[in-house]
């Protein structure tokens, strides 16, 4: 896990902003503008730092939807409340902090494998709810693994994101007269062939380790294969240097032949600016999460599968790596019934629709209708649901994220491979 906190004067600004939010509970029925409703009847307090173009969308879908659900409750979001919180990191430091304070909000976002982080008397049991909305077995079993924790369900999912997505521009595509890359030979071909046109093959942030990490776990799968995926990642078996070797080597070949470099070191050039440079046609591929085509549909009003397209990352086809994203209930919120609320607009099928068309995921139950879903994400629904293997998502240590980093400065391969040997997976 990422450390939450990095500098004393953080923590100070912290400490004010979770004495901001203090004022502003969920006991105060004024919802803050753009937040989900009037005022009137309950305040619903929700925590959630979706902000950026395809998630803010995705996520006011679900107030709305909720609404309609329960006109009495109103939903107020303090995380990405201004006057409280300014970004992501902090947001999720204030969520810490208050729960462990014993001032939770009523529902707040996390990702599936984080609830094991929590203690489980401080999540309130979801059993029930489950049960009552038969997501027991209308949802991917590995996902419902993930979310029960000591033998219950601790977290409601809300989507499902493939990690091992490759994005490209089908315009410089076409011009170029390539086909997206199935296999790591036709990646690299296709990579030499746009180098030699004078387009960036790929659009990759090289300041940002938790961005490379997802190319260098798409790597990892496509050399390795799933079992390899699994043995290293899953079961966190101690890096091999002779079987990682193949996989530094491709990391290392591509940060230095095929990106722009001087771009991707820049520390604000993140995984929109990256999604930008595809969409401009500067870079032609990207290679990232599913989100991004929530992004670029929203901030740009692209088109899915006419102006881009997206496949799985090369030979990584049959193999779903996904992340999941999950609201849970803390015991001891102030409106528990609300926060129950809320979990069961989530759950629902139309709440599941109407949610991931937006954000660019899928649906998490696999009996959904698929009417209100645009054709890309009909495919890659049903590569999640038809997937051989369906693999989560794992975090990966935070001396791999800066050992990548460091990679593509200095290319000491070497260094970077001392740091996988040891620093294992769960270590």
């Amino acid at each position: 896990m990422r450390p939450l906190f990095r500098s004393s004067g953080f923590c100070a600004a912290l400490a004010l902003s979770l004495a901001a939010i203090g004022c502003s509970s969920s006991s105060d029925n004024t919802a803050a503008p753009g937040a989900g409703g009037s005022g009137a009847g309950v305040q619903v307090e929700v925590f959630s730092w979706w902000t950026a173009p395809g998630e803010a969308e995705a996520l006011q879908a679900l107030v709305d939807l909720h609404k309609t659900k329960f006109p009495s409750e109103t939903i107020y979001n303090a995380a990405t409340d201004p006057k409280v919180i300014s970004g992501g990191v902090e947001a999720k430091a204030v969520l810490k902090m208050r729960i462990d304070a014993g001032n939770p909000p009523d529902a707040f976002q996390t990702n599936a494998y984080e609830l094991t982080t929590f203690k489980s008397d401080l999540l309130e049991p979801l059993d029930d709810l489950f049960a009552a909305q038969g997501l027991s077995t209308t949802i991917a079993p590995e996902i419902l693994h993930d979310v029960t924790v000591g033998g219950h369900v601790l977290g409601v999912p809300v989507n499902v994101h493939r990690a091992n997505g490759l994005f490209y521009n089908k315009t410089v595509f076409k011009q170029n007269n390539l086909q997206p890359p199935t296999t790591i030979d036709e990646f690299l071909t296709v990579c030499d062939k746009l180098k030699k046109a004078g387009v960036t093959p790929l659009a990759l942030s090289t300041s940002q380790g938790w961005i490379m990490d997802l190319v260098f776990a798409s790597f990892t799968l496509g050399k390795l294969g799933p079992d390899g995926y699994i043995k290293y990642y899953v079961n966190k078996t101690p890096v091999d240097p002779t079987v990682f070797q193949p996989v530094v080597d491709l990391m290392d070949q591509v940060v230095t032949d095929y990106i722009d470099v001087t771009a991707a070191a820049d520390p604000m050039f993140g995984w929109t600016q990256a999604a930008d440079a595809m969409k401009a046609g500067t870079s032609a591929m990207f290679m990232h999460g599913d989100w991004a085509k929530g992004y670029l549909v929203q901030q740009y009003g692209w088109t899915p599968n006419v102006d881009f397209g997206v496949v799985a990352s090369p030979d990584s086809g049959g193999t779903f790596i996904y992340g999941s994203d999950v609201f849970s209930v803390p015991a001891g919120a102030k409106h528990l019934d609300g926060g129950k609320d809320w979990m069961t607009t989530i759950a629902s099928p139309e709440g599941q629709v109407a949610f991931n068309e937006l954000k660019g995921s899928s649906p998490v139950r696999l009996n959904v209708p698929t009417t209100g879903l645009d054709p890309m994400a009909v495919e890659i629904y049903g590569d999640f649901t038809n997937a051989k293997h369906r693999v989560a998502q794992v975090s990966l240590p935070a001396a791999w994220d800066t050992a990548l980093v460091q990679l593509a400065v200095d290319h000491d391969k070497a260094a970077f491979m001392k740091v996988l040997v040891d620093n294992p997976v769960g270590g």
